[in-house]
């Protein structure tokens, strides 16, 4: 049998058949020996990089490190937005062993209620897993001891925002909310904690961990730490901002500013209603954000500078002056005031019906005369009058430090045929030169105006902010002639005009007083009392003024809306804050 084996072996045909097969196998085991190296060379040199990094992610772990948010101070030193520590139970991702294992350790130190359970659900998938939030001093304790049992398990210290003075400062501070995403960095939502929200987040530093394949922390790489945010100092003062939110608490709606004009800081800005800055930075259920937003008195709204309004008499200062530096009039020319002006059939009334007789500008302003100022405005021109308004801060914004600040509104003849089509008629003019109309402004505005009457600076610029205020600001000057003329007829204005019964003081206040009418006077309603008016439809009570006469230093701008005659209702809340302002003067200088 041995024999024929080998004959068989001996055949040509058997051994080509044998040289080929071994061909092919050895050609097979080439093939993959090459189709080998070739992947080993892919994975270990052609895409190593990108393996590494693929590697170092499942290896190491970036855990962030939130920074601590600066603070909001007033000038005073009092602390309006602060950080408060709160303990916070997070878990790294890591495999369902690992996770069911440090759940079970977890729900034995602490109690875990079904909101708790839906957000660990709902965060699963992200980097890091919240167990709980606001942990108790005790549950802290409990897991502080037990915190060697668990894997990837960490007690975060995060801070969250506080509001000590929560309404009074709650438009100027503003609020903040979480940004969204899974860190809770918080960043600023309104007010200056929006505006300077780059200065106040700080940075956030960060902690590289390695893990193992179950997600087990191995140690610690490296770390960077976090750098805090700048703390910002307001010009506010907090006693005073508390004395004139209280004063403003007794109306419905209201708003008020207090300017000091040496600098151009901001003493006090108000807006009541204001809203619960604490409450709104939390987590609101859907009921408390809606009674928010559906409260008819929009308590959210700074009505300082977030609200336009018709500013009233308070305009007739700006016409004044135009009619000034035109050579319109002189302070002595007279101009009868009938109780009314017919123009093409209608009769626009003074707010005296009865008439104010033969008046010249001081008179004019020192009884708010319409008639006078009808007269004064057709003789101007829309054009002056908004060239003028223009240079004393109207239709634009202010420059303070806070959002979304109005810009109010200067109407044109071009504005007009773009809005409506149609062209501007005379008798525009006239209601625009007793600021009403289509006019309006912020109460900012209205302060600022008088910051540049007395400073005598057209470039006068109100802040929030310390030292803003002290920036270079190039000279503007008003004309002085036509500005002495306006700030007596404003002096008479509070000793022996329409706010003599509640602004005649030793120390001197000069003003002006305004009735923002919102609707058409009906016949029935002439000579009714504001009270016997639908709140909604009454004139918005408007006083800015400044004091003391002698050295003018401070500008007080008063809005009640709706709240009927600026000499009866805003002018007394506007004497009670220079009388405060007035003793504390005394009080530091003894």
């Amino acid at each position: 049998m041995t024999a024929g084996y080998i004959n068989v072996f001996k055949q040509q045909s058997v051994r080509d058949d044998l040289k080929f097969r071994s061909k092919i196998i050895f050609g097979t085991i080439t093939l993959l020996s090459f189709l080998l190296v070739l992947n080993l060379y892919r994975l270990q040199i052609s895409n190593a990089e990108k393996y590494t990094l693929m590697s170092n992610k499942n290896r190491i772990r970036l855990i962030p490190i939130l920074p601590k948010r600066g603070r909001i101070l007033t000038a005073d030193g009092k602390a309006v937005a602060h950080n408060i520590c709160q303990h916070k139970l997070l878990m790294e991702r890591c495999s369902e062993d690992v996770f069911r294992e440090n759940m079970k350790i977890i729900c034995e130190c602490i109690r875990l209620e079904k909101d708790d359970q839906q957000k660990i659900d709902e965060s699963k998938k992200s980097p890091f897993i919240v167990i709980k939030d606001k942990l108790s001093w005790e549950e802290y304790a409990k897991l502080s001891m037990n915190l060697f049992k668990l894997n990837g398990v960490s007690l975060e210290s995060i801070h969250v925002r506080n509001y000590p003075m929560t309404f009074e400062c709650s438009h100027v501070v503003g609020h903040t909310k979480n940004n969204g995403h899974n860190l809770p960095i918080l960043e600023g939502k309104t007010g200056i904690e929006a505006y300077l929200n780059d200065k106040l987040i700080g940075e956030s530093g960060n902690t590289q961990v390695e893990v193992n394949a179950q997600g087990k922390r191995i140690r610690i790489i490296d770390s960077e730490e976090p750098v805090a945010g700048m703390d910002v100092v307001l010009t506010i003062d907090s006693r005073l901002q508390k004395y004139v939110y209280d004063l403003l608490a007794q109306e419905r709606a209201a708003t008020a500013v207090v300017l000091d004009i040496s600098n151009g800081e901001i003493l006090a800005m108000v807006s009541f209603p204001a809203f619960n800055a604490n409450l709104i930075s939390a987590k609101m259920t859907q009921a408390q954000w809606q009674s928010v937003i559906q409260d008819p008195l929009f308590p959210l709204l700074n009505r300082a500078v977030n609200c336009s309004y018709p500013p009233g008499s308070i305009f007739k200062i700006v016409v004044a002056f135009a009619a000034l530096e035109e050579k319109i009039i002189t302070p002595q020319d007279k101009i009868f005031c009938g109780g009314g002006i017919k123009v093409d059939d209608t009769v626009f009334h003074c707010w005296n019906r009865g008439g104010h007789g033969h008046v010249n500008l001081f008179e004019a302003l020192r009884f708010s005369c319409d008639c006078y100022f009808f007269e004064v405005s057709r003789k101007l021109g829309i054009d002056n009058i908004v060239k003028y308004a223009k240079r004393f801060g109207f239709g634009e914004e202010t420059g303070v430090e806070l959002p979304s600040e109005h810009v109010g509104l200067l109407p044109t003849k071009k504005w007009k045929f773009l809005s409506y089509g149609t062209h501007w008629k005379p008798y525009e003019t006239m209601i625009a030169g007793i600021g009403q109309g289509a006019l309006l402004a912020t109460l900012l505005q209205l302060a600022v105006m008088f910051g540049k009457i007395y400073t005598r600076n057209y470039e006068f610029i109100p802040t929030l902010v310390r030292d803003q205020g002290k920036k270079s600001r190039r000279a503007n000057p008003i004309s002085e002639q036509s500005l002495n003329i306006i700030i007596e007829a404003l002096r008479q204005v509070c000793s022996c005009g329409t706010a003599a019964g509640s602004c005649r003081t030793t120390y001197g206040i000069s003003g002006k007083t305004g009735s923002s009418q919102v609707s058409k006077i009906q016949p029935t309603e002439v000579g009714r009392s504001p009270q016997n008016i639908p709140w909604k439809l009454r004139d918005h009570a408007i006083f800015v003024g400044c004091a003391p006469n002698e050295h003018p230093r401070y500008v007080v701008a008063v809005l009640v809306e709706h709240g009927g005659g600026g000499a009866a209702v805003a002018a007394p809340i506007a004497r009670k804050i220079f009388d405060r302002i007035m003793e504390n003067e005394k009080i530091v200088s003894q």
